[in-house]
């Protein structure tokens, strides 16, 4: 007991550690957000220890013009902030995407797992060997693909591709195959097609997985860059993570405008984690079985 409570408190520490050292960036981040320029500037100059470094971290007056000037544009800034118009593009982009990627992927997993046609499983490998490629091999052929689709500048380039995530159907097969084939069975002998199955067997007894597939569609979505930069070359179309080199130069030497632009594009994914872990949480012993 002694021996189990020593490691149980190790663990704890080790771990507390790691957390800290994960949000001293955020905290930095937060309270420099909120000082004037001018006090940001001189607030880490002839630093004297680290205590003296600590005590200079918190604002000696909280302003939140930075916020605002960010949101519907100021007097100090260069031009009017473009910041709402990202936002927005985002939250669409974001959405859509993780909505459409969530009824793909569930579709396709329940096809390649369910569902016996030939060569389904040769093509579900092939798709894996094909995914390990990097990402920036597929830009070429993918702004090729935009551009012949007349994307260029509309949000349906960031929407549609990568819809049919093959980590995501693999993860979502790979649960699906705990689920047994004894209530699809059951499902046909009630007289329920294979879109019913889907619907009424398959979906709730993967509820957690999907929670989390959803949770990997919207944050790979927002946080996307490369992309983004390429296909769009309009301002106004722009998303806000792509759109934050923008501001850089847009804000010139207002560095708290920056700090107070990552924190707001930082607020959506978080928000949407300490919701969803909820749910993430309570249903991921989900059992599936057959009652006699």
């Amino acid at each position: 007991m002694h021996i189990s409570g020593l490691r149980r408190r190790l663990s704890f520490l080790f771990l507390f550690a790691l957390a800290l050292f994960w949000v001293i960036p955020l905290i930095w981040v937060f309270l420099n957000s909120f000082k004037p320029n001018a006090e940001f500037n001189k607030s880490f100059a002839s630093l004297k220890g680290p205590i003296d470094y600590l005590t200079r971290l918190w604002p000696r007056e909280f302003v939140f013009s930075n916020y605002l000037d960010i949101l519907v544009g100021g007097e100090k800034l260069n031009t009017v902030s473009n910041m709402l118009p990202m936002i927005l593009n985002s939250l669409i982009v974001s959405i859509s995407h993780t909505l459409l990627a969530l009824m793909v992927v569930s579709l396709s997993a329940f096809a390649y797992e369910r569902l016996d046609f030939p060569g389904g499983n040769a093509i579900f490998w092939g798709l894996m060997y094909l995914s390990m490629f990097p990402n920036v091999v597929g830009l070429l052929p993918m702004f090729k693909i935009a551009t012949a689709l007349g994307w260029v500048n509309s949000l349906n380039a960031l929407i549609w591709p990568g819809l049919a995530g093959v980590f995501n159907i693999f993860l979502l097969r790979n649960f699906l195959r705990g689920v047994p084939k004894a209530l699809d069975e059951a499902a046909c002998i009630d007289g329920a097609g294979s879109f019913q199955v889907y619907r009424h067997v398959m979906l709730p007894s993967v509820k957690p997985v999907l929670i989390v597939v959803g949770l990997f569609s919207f944050n790979g979505s927002w946080n996307d860059f490369l992309w983004p930069t390429i296909v769009m070359t309009d301002v106004r179309r722009q998303t806000l993570t792509a759109g934050l080199r923008l501001l850089d130069g847009q804000y010139g030497g207002q560095w708290t405008h920056l700090l107070a632009s990552v924190l707001v594009s930082m607020l959506p994914p978080l928000l949407l984690y300490l919701v969803a872990q909820n749910y993430f949480l309570s249903g991921i012993s989900i059992q599936a079985g057959v009652k006699g």
